[in-house]
Formats: structure tokens, sequence, C-alpha cells
């Protein structure tokens, strides 16, 4: 469990690399903005409530918010030598603004939403062209996997800066949800055919999912069930995806490289081994 003391520091730290300032976070956590500073400083505890909203405010759970900070072994740059891509964030930014030009006015968009759509185009797209759409990392959570949050915050907060995005809070069903709103258009240059395609197929397949019905479905996709809780969820693991997960019919994939190789092996068949097969009943 997190001190008081290492709790303040990290919401300091979200706080600023999404450029908000004491108030800002004050107004969505319905404190002042002397008790924000007494708690970033270490000087006031948190009760269960305002924990609560500080973490959805934040888009995690309240147990990644009293975890201890992720060491350098689980974040950044060496977290990406485990899964070997490099972070687009250009990619990222512009699949935001697309999923919220499509889908982003549904009740149910929140930013719990958002992360599992991203996730799945960014695991989809490995499945199907062989690479991320975005390269990020996808760490596993209690309500599933959440994106590298020292990157992804950082591109929030640029985008908010830019005038891109605009994040606001709202009652959901008696919580509180955290919603974006694109102020400007996706880049169209910056998919191909087949990335637009993947993305819209993971839209339309799971836009209409609520956040909790959405983390159900996604806690039984292979690559975040084996992997263990705060652990990076590696892209490789799509191989072993079943329905309705798999994008790819990897049993006749692998059947298919297996006779390719057993062919190599065998050399060409002769005019007299071919007749023979061809008769046989």
């Amino acid at each position: 469990m997190i001190s008081q003391k290492k709790l303040g520091l990290k919401i300091k730290e979200w706080r600023e690399g999404k450029s908000l300032s004491q108030e800002d976070l004050a107004k969505a956590i319905g404190i002042s903005r002397v008790a924000i500073s007494d708690i970033e400083r270490g000087n006031r505890g948190t009760n269960a409530q305002e924990l609560a909203k500080i973490a959805e405010y934040f888009g995690v759970s309240v147990d990644y918010l009293l975890s201890e900070p992720i060491t350098a072994k689980t974040s950044s740059e060496a977290d990406y030598m485990a899964n070997n891509f490099k972070f687009d964030p250009d990619k990222l930014r512009n699949a935001i603004l697309y999923i919220l030009e499509k889908c982003g006015g549904k009740p149910n968009i929140g930013e719990t939403v958002l992360y599992k759509l991203l996730y799945f185009i960014d695991f989809d797209s490995f499945e199907i062209l062989g690479h991320p759409l975005s390269g990020i990392n996808y760490i596993n959570m209690q309500f599933g996997p959440v994106p590298d949050q020292a990157l992804y915050l950082n591109l929030i907060g640029e985008m908010t800066e830019q005038n891109q995005l605009k994040i606001f809070w709202q009652d959901y069903f008696g919580l509180p949800q955290k919603r974006y709103v694109a102020l400007e258009e996706h880049n169209a240059e910056i998919f191909n055919a087949k990335e637009i395609k993947i993305i819209d197929s993971v839209i339309n397949r799971l836009s209409g999912m609520g956040a909790r019905q959405i983390e159900e479905y996604v806690h039984e996709d292979i690559p975040w069930k084996v992997t263990k809780e705060k652990e990076i969820i590696p892209y490789g693991l799509v191989v072993d995806r079943t329905a309705p997960y798999a994008q790819v019919d990897h049993w006749a994939m692998l059947q298919n490289a297996a006779a390719q190789d057993a062919l190599k092996y065998m050399g060409e068949f002769s005019d007299e081994e071919k007749n023979y097969y061809d008769n046989l009943k």
C-alpha cells in the first residue's frame, strides 16, 4: 500500500502531466483547492469517496491509485523493449479523435470504455497486420487493460492544451463519468484503408457496451486473461485468441504453413507420383 506522501506526489505528477491547476482538480473532485494542496504535500489523507473520484478522474482503478509507483522495469522506455514496438503518438492521437467522431456522442462512451476500444484496436491490428496501430503498451489492471499512463496522460494533456480535446465530467447512472469531446477532426491521411477497417470493426462491435459490460468482455480475451496484474500485456498473445476475440483463423494459418513446409521438404512430385495420388479412391 502506498504511503500518504507518495500518494500525494503521484496525484501531483498526474495533475501536472495533464497541465491542470489545483483548482481544476479540486472542482472535479468536489473539494477545496487548499485540500488538494494538502493532499499533494502528504499533509492530508483522503476518504473512500475522494479516492474513488480521483481514480475515476485519472482513468485508473482505486487499487492502481494506491499501488506503489510503477518502476522503470514496467514503465516508459524499458516497457517497450518487451513488445519491441515504437510508440506512435500521432496514431494514438488520431485514433482517439476518430473514435470520438464516430461514437463519442453515445452516453456510455466515457474514458473507461475508450481505454478498452483502444486496446482492441491495437491488439486486433497486431493480429491482422502484424503490428499494433499506436504501439502503446497496455497494463493488466483489475478492471481491464489500461494504456501506459505516463505516455497516455501526457498525450491527453497536449491535446487539451492544443484545443483538440475537451474533458468534462457528468453523472452517469449515479456515478461520475469522465468524457472526452473532440474539438477537431482526425487527420484523414494518418491511417490507411486496412487500419480504418480495423478501427471501424472495433467501434461497430463494441462501442454499444457500457463500462461494466466491456470490462467483463475484455476479461475473457486471452492476452489480458493470461497476463498477471500490473504487468505489460504482450501483443504476441493474440495468436492464442479464440472466438469471438480472434480476428484471424490461426489454426488454418498454422496448417497452411505446415503444409508449405512439408512440400518444401518433400520436393516436387514426379508425373508418376501425381497420377498415383490423383487416382486414389
